[in-house]
């Protein structure tokens, strides 16, 4: 299977973090990237994140009374807690970034999947006729998301701006390892070497936008 990109960053990111922090990460890591980077993160406690469209008051009823954040995707409520969670940059200056936005979905969970089925056979994309609409992530899939049997194990959300597009993806595989995926998408796989501006662009983020009742209330 063709790779994704010839050339990919990883960032194993062990650091604690809020959710808030999180997601301020994701979207600081968009405007700093000169090429694609993917990073890997998990969650120290369960969290339920929810698309930028969503509604606080629809999501509130379903969230089980966990903490909540809103993301800058679109997508739908997913629930973080045993999961891998994938952030993919990718810069406007990119080629990867150029196609629409079903395209690049496509291409993303194509590439994911041929490390998924390491793991899990059985692992396939969605099909049309399988697509079902529902505010939970996992319990809706849509085209290209990925599933084993009948349960959802990969779905993910774009979000695209001036300065590229941002995948965002919660993959659940007990023993997946983030380097195997990485390896997926891409023909060369180095490390990320974190520059020192992006922790204070993270911050201001997460003062300005992410921490704020606004961006939580914001619908």
């Amino acid at each position: 299977m063709p790779k994704n990109f010839h050339r990919l960053e990883i960032w194993e990111d062990s650091t604690p973090r809020s959710p808030a922090a999180q997601m301020a990460c994701d979207e600081a890591l968009l405007q700093t990237c000169d090429g694609p980077i993917l990073r890997v993160y998990r969650w120290g406690t369960p969290v339920v994140t929810f698309g930028y469209a969503q509604r606080l008051a629809a999501v509130e009823l379903l969230a089980r009374r966990l903490p909540l954040m809103r993301r800058w995707s679109g997508g739908g409520m997913v629930f973080h807690g045993d999961d891998l969670t994938l952030a993919l940059a990718l810069p406007a200056s990119g080629t990867s970034a150029a196609g629409s936005s079903r395209d690049i979905y496509e291409g993303i969970h194509e590439g994911l999947l041929g490390a998924i089925q390491e793991y899990c056979p059985q692992a396939r994309l969605v099909r049309p006729e399988e697509c079902r609409c529902g505010p939970v992530c996992f319990e809706s899939p849509v085209a290209f998301d990925i599933i084993a049997s009948t349960s959802k194990i990969c779905g993910g959300a774009l979000r695209r701006s001036k300065v590229g597009v941002l995948y965002q993806g919660s993959l659940h595989l007990p023993g997946a390892v983030p380097l195997e995926i990485a390896r997926s998408l891409a023909v060369e796989v180095c490390v990320f070497e974190k520059p020192a501006a992006l922790e204070s662009a993270i911050e201001s983020l997460v003062r300005k936008k992410y921490d704020t009742p606004e961006w939580l209330r914001m619908r």
